[in-house]
């Protein structure tokens, strides 16, 4: 058995996270509120300056109340853990993006009105590939609900590309802001269909 430490070499690329470990457990890496907070800001300042429309935004009213109902409703399976493991960090985002109101009037609404606009593109990329198209708000609500993580995972590579503007900084953490900027969507009905 050698005292000393083997030398291993390792590199990452495109920002991710390159981790040695000499012992018989696991790494986990696990990103800070303040790590996080660095990343989103940015993030949040590029959806809102991206994405003004042509039309007046109505009034917002955040609720994080009836979660629940909204996974049932839209019948999210898999993503549901996500959601319910981000809801509390949406305080933070809240802050930020406030933060960001308070200098430029109506960031909130365009990063909501940006969020749901992702969201209508997915939507009908799925209705797209429907055998037989949804007609009715019986039928599209049908095949949301068959398709809600579908749905959600497509608004997240829409809303956050990793592959660019972000080098430098880890794939982990570009991750999880694109999850948070997800849940905050799906928390304030932008992301799939509000219950009735």
């Amino acid at each position: 058995m050698s005292l000393f430490t083997p030398n291993i070499d390792a590199q990452a690329t495109n920002g991710g996270l390159t981790v040695v470990s000499t012992g018989s457990g696991g790494v986990t890496v696990a990103a800070s509120p303040a790590a996080i907070s660095s990343l989103l800001n940015p993030l949040l300042i590029k959806i809102v300056s991206t994405h003004t429309p042509y039309d007046e935004i109505a009034d917002i009213e955040i609720d994080y109340r009836g979660i629940d109902e909204k996974i049932e409703h839209n019948n999210v399976t898999v993503y549901s853990e996500v959601i319910i493991d981000n809801v509390g960090y949406m305080e933070l985002i809240e802050s930020l993006i406030l933060t960001i109101d308070n200098e430029d009037p109506g960031a909130q609404k365009r990063f909501l009105y940006a969020i749901n606009q992702k969201y209508k593109i997915a939507r009908r990329e799925l209705f797209m590939r429907q055998k037989e198209k949804p007609v009715t708000d019986e039928q599209r609500l049908s095949a949301v609900r068959l398709g809600s993580d579908e749905l959600i995972l497509k608004v997240s590579e829409l809303i956050v590309d990793i592959k660019t503007g972000f080098h430098g900084m880890p794939s982990e953490l570009v991750e999880w802001a694109r999850q948070l900027i997800v849940c905050y969507g799906f928390i304030n009905c932008k992301i799939l269909e509000p219950p009735q």
